[in-house]
């Protein structure tokens, strides 16, 4: 076809038809089947001589094909999208905005056509981009093929030209995140075991290998938790789960040997709610006390870290004057509200989560979390004294 002078070949004609629509419209961005022809024109001219590898009747005649009859209008299109996963839709413009093309009385009115996938909707693709672009254990390189991926799948749903926010400097070039993530998915398919080197970051910013790896793990779960990937892996040391963050691995090498405490009934939700900020310890029923002000949106914080099964209630008088020396009157006339809030969760993520929120939240049981988080915060004193 390249030494053609044939303008057309109809054998190409629905790719090249398809191709520029999946590529340059949505609901919000049609194209007449003139603009249609000019795209298809400007991308594969270079396939004949004549630069004009289609004419606008064809891509009327394709277009009008599958509108009628593949993808007609109604609940038919819907159906059809389902079935093939994308559509191709006909609208017209009144009244100053694009509807869906209708024949009775409006026979007349210009047509233009868009190309929908039902895969992703502008927003999620938005999401999609914003949280991979803040992400810094992804390189810049990861990013920029990632994103051009996400562009591609609704080109119109982003600003021309302009597709990265991020700039590269704190970023890690040096990242294996990706591959990991590869690697361990394939591993944790095929319920196989999985050696690994796991590494902490020494004084020069390296990644050292911490002692006693590498070792072999038996990979459960990927979770993204707390604004890092991290592998849940089955420890015989701990005879529990633990985590361990992706980007702190250096090493995976797939053992063929059958994974023996993998968890069928593994709930990743639950697991996150139950380790803030990803930390160990023992999983018991906890009971902590809150300080709402109304300004603080203490209620904000802790949903975000224990999620909405965290029982909250408002704390009794009688529990704020057992642990705070005054009543809740005493409190309520500086604007203060106490919460009782009661959680399952691991002990270390919330003795550490406590440490942090001191001024608005103390740790009511069980006592050795209380001892806990006491012994650390007077350590932590004896600094600035």
């Amino acid at each position: 076809m390249a030494n053609s002078n044939k303008p057309e070949s109809s054998r190409l004609n629905l790719f090249f038809i398809l191709q520029v629509l999946s590529g340059y419209t949505d609901e919000e961005h049609p194209l007449s089947v003139t603009e249609i022809r000019d795209r298809v024109n400007e991308e594969f001219g270079y396939l004949c001589d004549s630069g004009a590898v289609i004419s606008s009747d064809t891509v009327k005649r394709t277009l009008e094909e599958l509108t009628n009859k593949v993808f007609p209008s109604g609940s038919a299109y819907d159906e059809a999208v389902y079935r093939y996963g994308y559509g191709v839709a006909c609208l017209m413009k009144k009244d100053g905005a694009y509807q869906p093309y209708a024949t009775d009385g409006d026979a007349l009115a210009p047509k233009k056509y868009y190309y929908y996938e039902n895969s992703f909707q502008t927003a999620e693709l938005l999401t999609l981009k914003d949280a991979i672009e803040t992400y810094s254990y992804f390189s810049e390189e990861d990013i920029t093929e990632i994103v051009r991926k996400i562009v591609r799948l609704k080109p119109g749903a982003f600003p021309k030209g302009r597709y990265f926010d991020v700039a590269g400097k704190t970023r890690d070039e040096d990242s294996l995140l990706l591959m990991n993530i590869e690697d361990l998915n394939r591993i944790i398919s095929r319920r196989n075991c999985a050696n690994i080197t796991y590494c902490y970051y020494n004084t020069e910013k390296k990644l050292t290998p911490r002692p006693g790896y590498p070792k072999t793990v038996e990979p459960v779960h990927l979770l993204w938790s707390n604004g890092y990937y991290y592998l849940l892996a089955y420890s015989e040391k701990y005879e529990n789960i633990v985590s361990l963050r992706i980007d702190r691995i250096t090493d995976i090498e797939e053992v063929e040997t059958p994974n023996t405490h993998r968890v069928e009934n593994f709930n990743p939700v639950e697991y996150r709610h139950e380790h803030p900020v990803m930390f160990g310890g023992t999983k018991q029923n906890m009971v902590l006390l809150c300080r709402d002000t109304g300004k603080n949106y203490m209620m904000n914080t802790i949903v975000d870290v224990f999620g909405k099964n965290a029982k909250v209630t408002p704390a009794s008088d009688s529990l704020v004057k057992s642990y705070l020396g005054h009543d809740k009157k005493y409190y309520e006339e500086q604007g203060i509200n106490w919460l009782k809030v009661s959680i399952r969760s691991t002990t270390g993520g919330v003795e550490l989560w406590a440490t942090q929120y001191c001024n608005d939240c103390l740790i009511l049981s069980p006592e050795e979390s209380r001892e806990a988080v006491r012994k650390r915060l007077q350590a932590g004193m004896a600094y600035y004294l």
